[in-house]
C-alpha cells in the first residue's frame, strides 16, 4: 500500500469513527411521545412512567438533551426503571397533558419531570437542570416507596401531629409546585399555641403556609418578636416579606384588581412598614398597567418620599411616567423637584434629559434651558454626545 492510499483509508476510517461517535450521542431517552403510547407501554411493562415537559426555548432542557439524556449509564438506569417520554409543554399535546394533571402537579418551570404510576398517580415530581449522579439519584429515590406521594400522604394522615411527616409531606407537595398550606393547617390545629414556638413548627409554617389571609400567618405576624428568638427576626421578616410578595405578585402580573385589593387591605392591617413598601411597590405596578394615572398620581404624591426617595431606579420611572402621562400641573411641579433630587443623588444624561423634558412639558422655559444647560456642561466634561441636550436647547428657544 503506498502512502496516498494510506492516508486515503486512515482518513475514511476516522470519519466512520467520527460519525459512529455522533450518532452514540445522539439522544436515545425522554423522546416526545404520545402519552396514551407511552402509558400503554408502562402497563404492559410494569414500569412507572418519566413524563419530561420541556420548551424550545429553555437552555436547561437542551442542556440534559445533549449530556444528560445521551449518557449510556443514564439511559441504561432509566430503560431499565421507567418508560420515559417526553412533551413540549408549549405545544397543544403538553397544554392538554398540564390541565389533566392539574390537580397533581402543576407545571411552572423547565424542565419539570412527573414519574406517575400505572393508574396515572403522581408518585414524585421534581423541575431543573441535573447532572449526570443527581438525576440517577432522583429517579432512583422517585423508585423507594417512602418517598412516593401516596404514602407519604398516607403517613401524615394517619398521624397528623407528626411534624416529620408533615414537612415530608409539605416539600413533597412544594416539589410538585402545589399549596402546602391546607396540610400545614392540619397539622397546626394539633397544636396549642404554646408549642408552635419551636424551631421544627416554624419549619413547617415556613414552608407550608403560603397564604397570608391565614390564622396561621396572623398569628405569626402578632408573635413576631417571639418566632425571632426561635428563629432569628431576619428569618422571620423574609418569610413575611416573600408570601405577601408572591401573593400581592400573582395578582398584580394580571392585573387583577379585584382580589389585588382584598389581599392588599388584609396585608396592610398588619401595619409593618417593611409591608407598606411592598404593597407601594405593588401598587404602582397595578395601576401602571391599567392607566389609573388619578390614582398613581395621589399614591406617589403620598409615598415618594417614604419609600423611594433615595430609590434612584424607582423614582426616575416615577419621574418618566409623570412625563409621559400625568398633565397636572401640581403633579409635574412635583416631579420635577424629584427630578432634582435624582441629580443631587447622582448626575447623569438621562436624568438631565427627564428634568428638561418635565420644566418643558410645564412651559417653564427659563429653568428648562438652565437644566438643559447643566446637563450639556455635565455631558460634555465626561466626554459624552450631547446631540440630545442640544436639540432640547433648539426646542426650547423655538417654544420661549
Amino acid at each position: 500500500m503506498n502512502r496516498k492510499m494510506a492516508m486515503r483509508f486512515l482518513l475514511i476510517f476516522f470519519l466512520s469513527f467520527t460519525t459512529s461517535l455522533v450518532l452514540g450521542q445522539k439522544q436515545t431517552l425522554f423522546i416526545d411521545t404520545k402519552y396514551e403510547e407511552a402509558l400503554a407501554v408502562a402497563k404492559t411493562e410494569k414500569k412507572p412512567l418519566a413524563m419530561l415537559f420541556y420548551t424550545n426555548w429553555c437552555p436547561h432542557c437542551k442542556k440534559m438533551k445533549s449530556e444528560i439524556f445521551t449518557d449510556n449509564e443514564v439511559v441504561k438506569f432509566y430503560q431499565d426503571n421507567f418508560v420515559c417520554m417526553a412533551v413540549d409543554a408549549d405545544s397543544a399535546e403538553g397544554k392538554d397533558l398540564r390541565a389533566k394533571f392539574i390537580n397533581q402537579f402543576k407545571v411552572t418551570s423547565f424542565p419539570t419531570f412527573a414519574f406517575i404510576d400505572t393508574s396515572e398517580n403522581l408518585l414524585y415530581c421534581n423541575s431543573g437542570e441535573f447532572k449526570k449522579e443527581a438525576f440517577i439519584a432522583e429517579g432512583t429515590g422517585a423508585l423507594m416507596p417512602e418517598n412516593q406521594l401516596p404514602n407519604i400522604k398516607k403517613a401524615f394522615e394517619s398521624e397528623p401531629s407528626n411534624p416529620d411527616k408533615c414537612l415530608k409531606y409539605i416539600i413533597a407537595l412544594r416539589l410538585a409546585n402545589l399549596d402546602a398550606t391546607p396540610v400545614a393547617q392540619k397539622y397546626f390545629s394539633t397544636k396549642t399555641e404554646e408549642e408552635r414556638f419551636s424551631e421544627i413548627n416554624w419549619k413547617v409554617f415556613s414552608n407550608g403556609i403560603n397564604n397570608f389571609d391565614t390564622p396561621e400567618f396572623k398569628f405569626v405576624i402578632k408573635n413576631k418578636e417571639a418566632f425571632g428568638k426561635v428563629v432569628s427576626p431576619t428569618r422571620v421578616d423574609k418569610k413575611i416579606a416573600y408570601t405577601i410578595s408572591e401573593v400581592l405578585k400573582s395578582y398584580a402580573d394580571f392585573s387583577d384588581t379585584i382580589n389585588y385589593n382584598k389581599k392588599r387591605s388584609v396585608a396592610q392591617s398588619f401595619e409593618l412598614r417593611k409591608i407598606d413598601s411592598l404593597i407601594y411597590a405593588f401598587d404602582l405596578k397595578i395601576l401602571s398597567q391599567t392607566s389609573n394615572w388619578k390614582k398613581y398620581q395621589k399614591v406617589t404624591l403620598d409615598n415618594v418620599e417614604k419609600f423611594s426617595w433615595n430609590d434612584t431606579t424607582t423614582l426616575f420611572n416615577i419621574c418618566d411616567t409623570y412625563l409621559k402621562e400625568i398633565n397636572d400641573k401640581k403633579g409635574l411641579s412635583q416631579a420635577i423637584i424629584w427630578s432634582k433630587h435624582l441629580l443631587s443623588l447622582n448626575e447623569s444624561k438621562d436624568k438631565y434629559i427627564l428634568a428638561t423634558k418635565l420644566l418643558l412639558k410645564l412651559k417653564n422655559y427659563k429653568q428648562a434651558a438652565e437644566m438643559a444647560q447643566k446637563g450639556k456642561s455635565f455631558v460634555e466634561n465626561v466626554g459624552f454626545n450631547a446631540d440630545e441636550l442640544n436639540a432640547l436647547l433648539e426646542q426650547i428657544k423655538k417654544q420661549s
